[in-house]
């Protein structure tokens, strides 16, 4: 078993005195059903309902109450409703609307019982989740498994001490650079993971690749409307992986005949079963961000290694030294852009900017907020002074706070934009991608201090 950071909130919501039923959203094969059936094992009694099954569908579908139906499903899966903590869990939550209705209205009714549902595809039915408004979120975002997971799983206490210092002690820095290329190299699937941390070598996961594939595929055909509909979706995930990190036209996308409506709805469609995102630039610089629809989106697909292998770069990538030398930094961006989801289970966006104005080139690559502000993030090699779109957002940005990732160590410098505003970069190793946050405290105190 790979231990994955979000159990912790999970325990963290079954002990809170007031709570709402908990929904857990992520692609299909990122490990949601083994997580809430292993944290089932913690109660006095667990109910698995899977709603995928036709069974369960046709089950909820019945004109009764909804004591009835709770009632019915203690009777039909040979559990006690005597039990006090008893965890009932909806798997595949978002094939039933009637299920999201009887959570709401039992809720209500009887507030102390722990529900929790997964879904992997987002619909328009989720919209209606109840809402606590409480302090504690009651919705939670799963992705693959991160960097600092695959330390866990590795068990090299050293690494995991040191990947949680501030900063990493010197000699293991390289040590981590050399871990993070491997976990770029294979992903966060948890399958893949666990494949891996078992043999420890790579010849073994082609097969576990393909399959993730056969299912994604699957799921693709569950959504699609008929056979035309079915061929675009295939063709539109089967040839996204080499524009990972890119910026896309949905018009004749990867050379196809396809129109700008007919891969705009297909993109659309793959994003609602969270196996890709579409990531519109911000063009402003104030709190909070918002995406531009009107300008074209980046590309961000569920995992890293599937993009490797799927586009051919494994054995290419295998062999460098400098993994933002391959694809142009693509494959850095998208594992940055995987390490910013991970590290944050109550969100589901990440942004970048580009400059308002059309003709301009200038962007950069993820922007972060923090504190009310917006602090760019940039995976462009070079010096400080030679970063142009950086030192363009900082003259427009309120605040002289800025962070680059590369395979250097950490360290805090003082510099100043092409029009001389003064500002701070604080450059971070890329497997620290996934703790910006955390870093940006001790950076901005610092800073404040000088």
């Amino acid at each position: 078993m790979i231990p994955r950071k979000i159990s912790a909130h999970i325990e963290n919501w079954a002990g809170r005195f007031i709570r709402g039923p908990l929904l857990i959203e992520g692609a299909p094969a990122t490990g949601k059903s083994f997580l809430v059936t292993e944290s089932g094992k913690k109660f006095p009694q667990f109910i698995h309902i899977n709603l995928s099954e036709t069974y369960w569908q046709k089950f909820f579908l019945r004109q009764i109450s909804p004591d009835e139906i709770l009632s019915g499903l203690f009777f039909l899966t040979g559990k006690s409703p005597a039990v006090k903590r008893t965890l009932i869990f909806l798997h595949e939550i978002q094939d039933s609307p009637q299920a999201i209705k009887w959570i709401k209205e039992i809720h209500i009714r009887r507030p102390e019982l722990f529900l929790i549902a997964t879904a992997s595809c987002h619909s328009v039915s989720l919209k209606d989740w109840p809402d606590q408004k409480s302090s504690e979120p009651d919705r939670l975002f799963m992705y693959p498994c991160s960097f600092s997971e695959f330390l866990d799983a590795l068990g090299d206490h050293s690494l995991i001490n040191a990947y949680g210092e501030i900063p990493v002690p010197a000699p293991l820095h390289e040590k981590l650079m050399t871990k993070f290329h491997l976990y770029t190299l294979i992903g966060g699937m948890p399958e893949i993971m666990h494949k891996y941390l078992q043999d420890r070598h790579l010849s073994g996961l082609k097969p576990i690749y393909d399959r993730i594939m056969e299912h994604h595929l699957k799921k693709v055909e569950s959504i699609s409307r008929n056979k035309k509909n079915t061929d675009i979706l295939k063709f539109t995930l089967q040839n996204a992986f080499p524009y990972a990190a890119m910026r896309i036209k949905f018009g004749k996308f990867s050379n196809s005949s396809y129109g700008s409506r007919e891969m705009g709805e297909s993109f659309r469609h793959l994003e609602q079963l969270r196996l890709l995102k579409l990531i519109y630039p911000v063009t402003n610089t104030v709190f909070p961000p918002t995406g531009d629809v009107s300008r074209s989106p980046r590309l961000h697909i569920l995992d890293t290694g599937l993009v490797n292998y799927f586009s051919g770069i494994q054995k290419q990538l295998f062999h460098s030294n400098d993994i933002n030398a391959i694809f142009g930094g693509q494959i850095t961006r998208q594992v940055v852009g995987q390490e910013l989801l991970s590290s944050d289970p109550f969100s589901d966006r990440i942004y970048f900017w580009i400059r308002k104005k059309l003709q301009s080139t200038a962007d950069v690559d993820f922007l972060v907020p923090y504190n009310n502000m917006l602090i760019p993030v940039t995976v462009k090699p070079g010096e400080a002074g030679r970063l142009r779109s950086l030192h363009q957002f900082m003259d427009e940005v309120s605040h002289p706070f800025a962070v680059r990732l590369s395979d250097k160590a950490l360290f805090i410098q003082e510099t100043r934009t092409i029009r001389s505003k003064k500002f701070y970069l604080i450059s971070l190793p890329y497997y620290l991608c996934g703790r910006i946050s955390k870093h940006l405290e001790g950076f901005i105190k610092f800073v404040n201090a000088v």
